[in-house]
Formats: structure tokens, sequence, C-alpha cells
């Protein structure tokens, strides 16, 4: 996982969602405590009721003289029950027992709460499977009767426990569309976070191309040190190249001289070694040209339009190379192409005369859209081609597949050169049309 935004959004996530569980089950919790502690003290306050309204008659009976408030209590199995004992026997009872009784349980003296079923009489089984009541029990002795009274109130644990599902329902509802509200947002956060890193990465995207120095924006303070650390790399590396193209300055000019004074010595029949020495001297004027331009900061890129700039050179090698036919395919529409004359004139310079020179005949050169950011250029001919171990070394500096033939055996490695610092490639294949060298460059969105 290299991506920073991805780890920075996966790790919010996963705390979000530990976060919003454990929320979650702590407040699903605290209601259903909530619910049972209201149940609990509702049965109180009937069981308080009851006992206020019963009076106790000289025969030692207990009447209920009122109504205690909850309307269930005259509804059969309904789950709400109340009754009143003294010992074994039952001297009174809600309607909605019917014609049945508590089982009294000891454990529920004091007005304690316990979760039971209702009735251990095997004819209201289904009554009991169906119903699990709270019940709150409570022993009151009377003035002038020797045995305590025993009063009883349940209610049917579905009414809260129905509270609480609806609760949890809704809480996770809630928890859900928070969380991936949150998500949303975290995502949104870092995307933005991460914005003066962007905008570092389009500002050394112009410095590649040419455009800027140094990245000239101002960003935040977390992250202007990596601008000022970047900025004082370029400047460190500026200041290499330029003495780099000083030396190479100095050297073209130290060598002039001698080449100067050993033309004059040449005698006039010489032809061959004068071609070279002047070939020579062009070269080392253009690289002092290109030195001295560099040195003082000026551009030369311009903008090519790349097929008419072609044509020209093919008319050039077609006068060079009469017995060599140059098919030129227009297959795709005409692109432009930002940078140096002299640069695209190395390139094709190179590749063409590599191909005229041994080709027998024939030499095409094509195009192909890889995508709408590149473009490929392929030169194919029909010579003798190259074997596989042997198109790898063709690109290193002064290699020669024959030394009969003049040359210096810079040519493609110039090109490689060239081509590689405007961003793009150049490898050889076998020429599936005619079987001999096919050189394949791709020039990229950068320079197009």
């Amino acid at each position: 996982m290299n991506s920073l935004a991805i780890r920075l959004f996966l790790s919010a996530t996963v705390w979000i969602i530990l976060t919003l569980m454990a929320t979650g089950l702590l407040l699903s919790d605290l209601n259903r405590k909530s619910n049972i502690a209201a149940f609990d003290d509702r049965l109180n306050l009937l069981l308080e009721s009851l006992i206020g309204a019963s009076k106790v008659d000289s025969s030692d009976s207990i009447t209920v003289v009122s109504s205690i408030g909850e309307p269930r209590f005259f509804q059969p199995y309904s789950g709400w029950y109340w009754q009143v004992n003294k010992g074994a026997k039952t001297l009174s009872r809600s309607r909605s027992m019917w014609d049945q009784l508590f089982t009294l349980d000891k454990r529920l003296i004091g007005g304690r709460t316990q979760f039971i079923n209702l009735l251990d009489d095997e004819k209201n089984k289904k009554i009991i499977e169906e119903k699990k009541l709270h019940i709150v029990q409570r022993e009151i002795s009377f003035p002038g009767m020797p045995d305590p009274i025993t009063f009883l109130v349940s209610g049917d644990t579905a009414e809260y426990k129905e509270n609480i599902n609806k609760f949890n329902n809704i809480l996770l509802t809630t928890l859900i569309v928070l969380g991936v509200g949150l998500m949303i947002a975290v995502f949104l956060q870092v995307n933005y976070g991460l914005l003066p890193l962007n905008k570092i990465k389009q500002a050394l995207f112009k410095v590649r191309n040419g455009d800027e120095k140094k990245l000239m924006e101002k960003y935040p303070s977390e992250v202007q040190p990596l601008a000022t650390e970047i900025n004082d790399l370029l400047q460190h590396n500026e200041k290499i190249v330029e003495r780099a193209r000083t030396h190479v300055g100095n050297l073209a000019h130290v060598l002039k001289t001698p080449l100067a004074v050993i033309s004059n010595e040449i005698e006039k029949d010489n032809t061959v070694l004068k071609n070279q020495i002047l070939l020579m001297r062009k070269h080392i004027d253009r690289y002092l040209k290109k030195a001295h331009l560099e040195s003082v900061g000026k551009n030369i890129k311009s903008k090519i339009s790349f097929f008419p700039f072609l044509e020209k050179m093919i008319n050039i090698f077609e006068k060079l190379y009469p017995n060599r036919k140059i098919n030129f395919r227009k297959n795709i529409d005409n692109f432009f192409i930002y940078g140096s004359l002299e640069d695209m004139e190395e390139i094709l310079g190179n590749v063409i005369e590599n191909a005229c020179k041994w080709s027998k005949k024939n030499i095409s050169i094509e195009f192909e859209n890889i995508s709408k950011n590149e473009i490929k250029m392929m030169i194919s001919d029909d010579g003798p081609g190259l074997p596989l171990e042997t198109q790898n070394k063709v690109f290193a500096r002064g290699f020669r597949l024959d030394e009969q033939t003049p040359g210096s055996g810079l040519g493609l490695n110039i090109v490689k050169d060239i081509v590689e610092i405007y961003k793009g490639k150049v490898w050889l294949d076998k020429s599936r049309e005619f079987g001999g060298l096919q050189v394949n460059i791709i020039f990229p969105v950068s320079v197009i």
C-alpha cells in the first residue's frame, strides 16, 4: 500500500468503525437499563397504588376499592396482573388473571424484582411459554392482623423489549448514516489535505519541462520545508549543469584552434580528411552554440509541425541516397512537438541515415497512436537487421557495427540521449514488413 491517501483514509475508517461500534453498544446498553429501570419503577408505582387502594374489613379479607390506573388489569391474560395473598390463600386478584393464580416466590419478598414465568400450572403452559413477566412483590403487615399480606404486581416484558428494539434499529440506522458521512468527510479531508503535495507535483512537472526553474508557490507550513529543500536541490543541480556546460564550451574552444591548424596543413587533394574536419567543426560549432544559449538561460525550444519537418528531412536523404526508396505513410493526423529543431534534426537525421546506409532499397516511416498522450514513430528497412543480443549494444557510446563504414559510432547513442531528455523511449525490433531493422521512438504527452 504505497498511497498515502489510501493509508490515511483506511486508518481513519477503522477508527470511525470501532468508535461507532463502541458508542452503539454503550448507548444500547444504557437504553436497555433505562427501559428496565423505568418499567420497574412503573410496576412499583402500581404496587403502591394497589396497596393504597386495598381495604381490610373485619373478617380479615381484602377489598380493592378503586382502580389502580392500568386498564390491562381487566384484559384476560394481558400479561398485566395483580394478586393479594394471605399466606397460601389468595384474597383477591385482577380480572386479567381470569381463573388462574400466581405461585408465590419468597425470593421476591421485599420489593425485589425478577424475570419469571407466570403460573406453573400445566393447564396454563401455553401462557407461560408466550409471556415473560417482570414481577414485584411485597409483604405488608396490617394492624390487628396476625399474618402479613402479600401484594404482587406483574407486567409483560414485551412492552419495554419492543421499545429497546425500536431504539436499537434507529440507533443502527443513525450510526450507519453517521459512519458513511464521516468516511466521506475523511475522504474529502484527506484529498484536501494532500492538495499541497499535488501542487508540488505540478510545479515539478513545470520545472522538468523548462517552464519554471524552481517551485514558485507558497505552501502550508508543514509542506514548505519540503518545497525549500527541493528548491535548494534544484539550485545545486543547476550549478552542476552550468559548470558542465562551461567545461564543454571550453573544450570545444580548445579544439577549434588545433583543428584549424590541421586543416591548413592538409594537402588540397586530401578530400576525405578535409570533409571529416569540416564535419568536426560543424559539430563543435553546434554544441558551442547550444552550450552558450543554455548557459545564458535562453530557451531554444519551439513548436514544431512534425510532418512538414519530416518531409524536409526525407527530401534531403533521397538526394543523398538516390537508390533508396523512403515510403512516408501519413497514417495519423499531423501533430506538434515542443522542442529544439536541432534536437529533432539529430534524432531523425541519425535514424534515417542509418536506415539508408544499411537498407538494400526500401525504407518505411509510419506512426501509431499509442494513446491520447503518446505517439509512436517506426522507421523500418530491408537491410540485414541485427541479432537480439546486439540490439542493446547499438545504443552504447562509440559502438559500430562495421568499422569500414564512416562514422563516429555516436549516432544512436545521441538519439537515445536526446529522446530520454524529452522523456521518450527508443528501442529496436525486427521489421515485420521487410525483415530488417526497425527503430521505434515514442514521444510522450509532455512534448506533444
